[in-house]
């Protein structure tokens, strides 16, 4: 099984990779070249999706693998020999996977429920504890995450709420015909288009919940 350490390290590598093919995305953006500019608005949702994927796989990943090892945990402190040495795994997996699993899944995309489940599953003193602002932050992704998965009033309302307020402070007329691919690639937060925001977001989340 892989340790805390080469889940985190893989994941990185998929940021960087990310973060690669995004650059040579751009390189290829207007007039006379490959793309245009709602070819990268597009590319961009997708990378921007893969990203939030992989986080949540992360999450998922971390969670299994510190409940299968932590002795704190609900799964070792009630159970000391096991039969093999992956049962642990096996039934941590099991624990944390929807009832129905595969069929149905667990929602991993939302950090305060990652938080939860773990002063559930492991108790005090477990390492899903990010600072304010690195929470905020990916309330902010998820935001953006949420109005190109869903679709939905709901979605695009907090979507078009984000945009308008702080950092982002979008005016009307910039709001118009916006789409969250455009946001993505064509606007910035805090002096870097989004998307690389993004990912540095993800990259210091990921390094805190592995240091």
């Amino acid at each position: 099984m892989r340790t805390p350490a080469e889940i985190r390290d893989e994941y990185i590598d998929s940021l960087n990779h990310i973060d690669s093919a995004y650059g040579k995305i751009c390189g290829q953006v207007g007039r006379g070249r490959l793309l245009s500019f709602p070819d990268i608005h597009k590319l961009s949702e997708g990378l921007f999706l893969s990203a939030l994927t992989y986080w949540e796989a992360l999450c998922r990943d971390l969670m299994v693998t510190d409940l299968a090892t932590v002795s704190a945990g609900t799964l070792l402190s009630e159970i000391k020999k096991f039969r093999t040495k992956n049962a642990p795994y096996r039934l941590a997996e099991r624990m944390l996977n929807h009832p129905d699993h595969p069929d149905k899944f667990v929602e991993w995309s939302s950090f305060e429920s990652i938080v939860s489940r773990a002063n559930e599953f492991l108790g005090t003193g477990h390492r899903y504890a990010l600072t304010a602002v690195e929470k905020q932050d990916l309330a902010k992704i998820k935001k953006i995450r949420n109005a190109i998965a869903h679709k939905s009033d709901k979605a695009w309302d907090n979507f078009f709420s984000l945009i308008r307020g702080t950092p982002f402070n979008l005016t009307g007329k910039q709001c118009r015909g916006v789409t969250p691919g455009r946001f993505i690639s064509a606007h910035q937060w805090g002096g870097v288009v989004v998307m690389k925001k993004t990912l540095t977001v993800l990259d210091n989340a990921a390094r805190t919940l592995v240091p």
